[in-house]
């Protein structure tokens, strides 16, 4: 039985980078992931919150959500006898997630993850 954990609301920036410093800088948050060069993703964490920073732009919709689960293959199956459209299947990804996403009616995009602490870096 799938499990969901909590999960990580996503802000857009014009500069993914500068606006996770500023989280860092003035809030007293870490940055906890930049990923790629130049940024184009990054977590920033205080506490038990965590915040996705990500890009403006139409891949990641008006807003964002990352849902920590635990039993992504069985919500992804449940989702798909669900008939529920599925944007971006599962897999494991380069940063230690295996997740998909999918988007609401509104145009919001929800991606499922699970930890996955055996993957591998490409």
């Amino acid at each position: 039985m799938p499990r969901l954990l909590y999960t990580n609301p996503g802000l857009r920036a014009r500069d993914v980078k500068t606006l996770a410093e500023w989280y860092r800088d003035v809030l007293g948050f870490e940055i906890r992931l930049l990923w790629r060069d130049p940024p184009t993703y990054a977590m920033v964490g205080r506490d038990e919150i965590r915040l996705a920073i990500g890009p403006r732009d139409d891949e990641f919709g008006p807003g964002t959500a990352y849902i920590h689960v635990r039993g992504v293959d069985a919500l992804y199956a449940e989702f798909l006898d669900r008939k529920v459209a599925i944007h971006r299947p599962l897999e494991v990804t380069d940063y230690r997630m295996k997740d998909f996403d999918l988007y609401d009616p509104e145009g919001n995009r929800l991606c499922f993850g699970e930890t996955v602490e055996s993957a591998e870096k490409p």
